[in-house]
């Protein structure tokens, strides 16, 4: 959960906050306002500068950061996106990682190695894999000086570490200044002092409040640099960093302003603060920025406040432990791939089929290999494929889906299946080929996509996106691959209730079910409109004949089993979870 609340104000308030009414500038007051988030994407993206005060790594902060990038990159011009995360000497692994020549995790191998830097990168991953994929409008950028050179502030002369540090500072930079407020702001977030109320500040931390200095120099040099040396008037700059380096427009954003301060009306500020009191939905504005400490209107600590409730130990273990989520799938996925040639119940599979309403056509287009059928219900209802389509099976499995949807596309038409596990990719291409289908199977991530912008006509997926663990970001990448007016028909399982019962014992694969009610709002926000939800056939038990239960004991089965959740035959799963097939369109 969170709010956006307006914080700037043109009011002149004198005192400790003389000037700062400055950074109003032409812009209108928003102090007290409470913004909806989908105006203040709208808003925000028409600026040319932003920066985003953060905490670091904290998902919600980063997943806000995600939708402010997204939305500023939609508009003409390049977005360029600096981080205070990365010290200069990263900007070549920036630059390889952006290229695709290496993956994420071998970017934070190298990250770790030069070792200037010890930011928890982990929670950046969608984002800056975001990035990567829209490489033709974002271009990603080391922001900050190596640590090395603030501590060397801490030990040597000043005039000394400037000598060293001249390659990442303004030419004839000789002497570090901030102003008396500046000092305050820093000295009260090291002591937890609060500076609207009158208590001057120690002078003890002087000599690291040159270290702070040294980094926002350098932080803002950089961004100058990519301002001047932008041809178009229609790129924009992101710049991400801690609140201590940008807060009342101090150390990083006053550096900018005073080589450039024609953005002042082209630029905002947005800063992150937690909320830890009861009901964030319900206080006024007014109350959160006295709670936060804002100050009085005309302190300006920033153009609007991201407050946000830190949820993490209520969020699923999927969106705590996605990476770990992702590989414990794999692992138990790959097993089914590894004993998916022998034989399984064929009659079994045939009946599940027959239930979840396959055709008779479609099940004897499954044929030989129906047994390897996985899914929670039936896409085609809902897809209604047409001859000489695209499709994309994101979750593609054993191959099944995919067969079908290769005999409703037709010579003309194309398939792509996609899979986080190997083997069953390996398992599922084998059989392509066997049948002498021209489809192509593809191990991947299904928040991260392998195929261009608006290149597929339907994506379809059954079951797959129970166990993906950002959601959001995973139906963000079918809207991106998919054409305009392209749609979607996604299976899946879903729990009736706002989250399950904490008290409980629940299996991994439960834990990442998506509340029913959240996905229209999900697809929602990606883009997508037309968003239904069937639930016609959203049961999930029904009998099968005395000879569908037998099972081949040496094929891998992913299920619920043994003592540890035995507990679970007590409840009725049909009053806990549904089956849906989401269904929705990208504008044409």
């Amino acid at each position: 959960m969170h709010r956006i609340i307006g914080a700037l104000s043109a009011t002149h308030r004198g005192g400790i906050y003389t000037g700062l009414d400055r950074y109003a500038g032409a812009k209108e007051d928003t102090y007290g306002i409470d913004m909806e988030t989908n105006l203040f994407l709208d808003s925000i993206a028409k600026c040319r500068l932003v920066f985003l005060g953060e905490v670091h790594s904290v998902p919600q902060i980063v997943s806000f950061q995600g939708s402010v990038m997204e939305k500023m990159a939609s508009l003409p011009g390049k977005l360029h996106v600096i981080f205070e995360h990365f010290s200069f000497e990263m900007q070549e692994i920036l630059e390889e990682y952006q290229a695709n020549h290496i993956t994420f995790e071998e970017m934070i191998t190298l990250y770790k190695k030069i070792g200037t830097e010890g930011h928890d990168l982990q929670p950046y991953k969608a984002l800056m894999e975001q990035a990567k994929q829209r490489q033709s409008s974002i271009k990603l950028h080391a922001g900050f000086i190596p640590r090395t050179y603030a501590k060397q502030m801490v030990k040597e002369s000043e005039s000394e570490v400037l000598k060293s540090a001249a390659p990442w500072l303004r030419p004839n930079t000789t002497q570090l200044e901030g102003s008396d407020f500046h000092y305050n702001l820093f000295e009260s977030m090291i002591s937890g002092r609060n500076i609207h109320d009158g208590t001057p500040p120690k002078n003890q931390f002087q000599k690291i409040f040159k270290a702070q200095l040294l980094k926002e120099e350098s932080m803002a040099h950089k961004i100058s640099q990519l301002i001047h040396e932008s041809e178009d008037e229609n790129d924009k700059f992101l710049v991400i960093a801690g609140n201590g380096h940008l807060k009342h427009y101090q150390g990083v954003p006053e550096r900018v302003f005073s080589e450039h301060p024609e953005l002042i009306n082209k630029s905002c500020l947005v800063t992150s603060h937690q909320w830890e009191g009861d009901f964030l939905d319900g206080s006024s504005p007014q109350n959160l920025l006295d709670d936060l400490e804002a100050g009085p209107p005309g302190a300006n600590p920033a153009d609007f406040l991201y407050v946000y409730v830190d949820d993490r130990d209520n969020m699923p273990l999927c969106q705590i432990l996605g990476e770990e989520v992702k590989e414990e799938t794999k692992e138990a996925y790959n097993r089914v791939g590894e004993t998916a040639h022998l034989e399984g119940n064929m009659k079994r599979a045939k009946a599940i089929m027959t239930y979840l309403g396959y055709t008779e056509e479609e099940i004897s287009v499954a044929g030989e290999d129906a047994y390897n059928y996985q899914g929670v219900g039936n896409p085609f209802r809902n897809a209604k494929i047409q001859a000489g389509e695209r499709v994309l099976d994101v979750g593609s499995g054993l191959g099944i889906d995919s067969f079908i949807a290769s005999h409703h596309t037709g010579s003309g038409g194309k398939v792509i299946g996609i899979d986080i596990s190997k083997r069953e990719v390996i398992h599922a291409q084998k059989r392509a080929h066997s049948r002498s289908l021209d489809i192509r199977f593809a191990e991947a991530d299904m928040e991260e996509i392998p195929l261009p912008d608006s290149s597929i006509d339907v994506v379809i997926s059954n079951g797959a996106f129970c166990l993906a663990p950002n959601k959001e970001r995973a139906f963000a990448e079918l809207y991106r691959v998919l054409k305009p007016g392209g749609r979607i028909a996604i299976c899946t399982t879903t729990i009736r209730s706002e989250r399950l019962d904490k008290g409980v014992s629940w299996p991994i694969c439960m834990k990442m079910f998506e509340p029913k009610e959240n996905l229209t709002p999900i697809c929602q926000r990606v883009g997508f409109v037309d968003v239904a939800i069937d639930e016609s056939d959203d049961k999930m038990t029904y009998e099968l004949p005395e000879d569908c239960m037998e099972l081949n004991p040496e094929r891998f089965s992913v299920h619920v089993a043994g003592g540890k959740f035995e507990h679970l035959e007590d409840f009725d799963m049909d009053k806990l979870c549904a089956r849906v097939c989401v269904t929705a369109r990208k504008p044409s």
